[in-house]
């Protein structure tokens, strides 16, 4: 099968979009198992490099990320929601999206003075709490997700019951897609989860609210020049309405070591509803702990779905097969499975 075509990967209709006189394509860069991010070089316009994000090049990939609404969603997010929240991440320049042709493509501003994130390397103190700082700057502004924008990112329980429906489909060939590589104790946590996972999907969340829901270093620009903002946020294809805090629970729970986890995720929360309190958000310390330990097991939702509907990696698959570890010891120490069996 030939792969679709990609506008955004079309020097001219890249000039065309911002309005600049030349557009020169420079290379890939990034990471990216869902979409692509392309640099160019920009002449005669206040930008002198842009980034363009695109779909995947593999044509089921691709169908996917708009079958799940995934390219869909990033697009709403810089057409309609980054200015309604404070956290940072590229300047949108264009967006444009053709669910037709399977394409979209959005012009970025480039961070090049910015170094992205590794999932495989240890956030430090200081990264955690940039991070923290920023979900904040999403979650506050939009606490009780009441504007009329966020509405189309709301899941039905019609939604819900497919999750529960696709979980159990994929759960037996993410196991087999990752053997080896998941400890012992993990197997029967993502077991038992997907057996209550429809409970959890439909569980009664206190207070809604914008959720990155891949809220991760992976997924963070980190500042490496004085110029250049300490933190951004990048990969808006997963926003969801939900438990703001379960962006905080998949931050700790996957990027950083379980030992390291235990010792600061109550100061972590502590900080994080501080910085919601600036908002005017009045989050008690007992509720936001309840929804952060059954907010652990969401990273254990992203970890089986990834780990079959991304193109897959070695890197990828040692990626995901971390983060189930992780995100199921979490779910482990916080008692989050026997929390969730409560609510039946």
């Amino acid at each position: 099968m030939s792969e679709p075509t990609t506008r955004g990967l079309d020097p001219a209709w890249v000039a065309e979009q911002i309005g600049a006189e030349r557009a020169t394509f420079d290379g890939f860069i990034g990471t990216g198992q869902i979409g692509r991010n392309a640099r160019f070089s920009i002449t005669g316009h206040e930008a002198t490099s842009v980034v363009v994000k695109v779909p995947a090049d593999d044509p089921g990939v691709r169908q996917i990320g708009f079958d799940q609404g995934l390219y869909p969603k990033e697009c709403l997010f810089y057409r309609e929601i980054v200015d309604l929240v404070e956290v940072r991440t590229p300047r949108p320049l264009a967006v444009d999206i053709d669910p037709a042709a399977v394409d979209f493509a959005l012009v970025l501003e480039d961070m090049a003075q910015s170094e992205a994130g590794d999932q495989f390397t240890e956030a430090t103190d200081d990264e955690l709490s940039l991070a923290v700082e920023q979900a904040a700057r999403l979650h506050g502004p939009s606490w009780g997700a009441g504007h009329a924008a966020l509405q189309d990112l709301r899941g039905g329980d019609e939604g819900r019951t497919a999750m529960a429906g696709i979980l159990e489909m994929f759960l037996p060939m993410c196991l087999d897609r990752l053997d080896g590589r998941l400890d012992d104790d993990t197997i029967p946590v993502l077991h038992r989860f997907v057996e209550l996972a429809s409970l959890w999907l439909h569980r009664e969340i206190a207070t809604e609210g914008l959720v990155h829901a891949d809220f991760r270093p992976d997924n963070f620009l980190f500042g490496r020049t004085d110029d250049a903002p300490p933190l951004a946020v990048v990969d808006w294809q997963t926003l969801t309405i939900g438990a703001s805090v379960s962006d905080v629970a998949y931050l700790l729970g996957a990027a950083i070591d379980p030992a390291r986890r235990r010792e600061v995720e109550q100061d972590q929360l502590a900080t994080y509803r501080n910085l919601l309190a600036g908002y005017g958000v009045e989050y008690d310390a007992e509720t936001c702990w309840n929804e952060y330990a059954l907010a652990s097991l969401h990273g254990i939702v992203v970890g089986i779905t990834a780990t079959i509907m991304a193109t897959e990696t070695e890197r990828g698959n040692n990626l995901f097969a971390l983060m189930l570890n992780r995100h199921a010891r979490h779910a482990i120490d916080v008692d989050a499975l026997d929390r969730l069996a409560a609510l039946a």
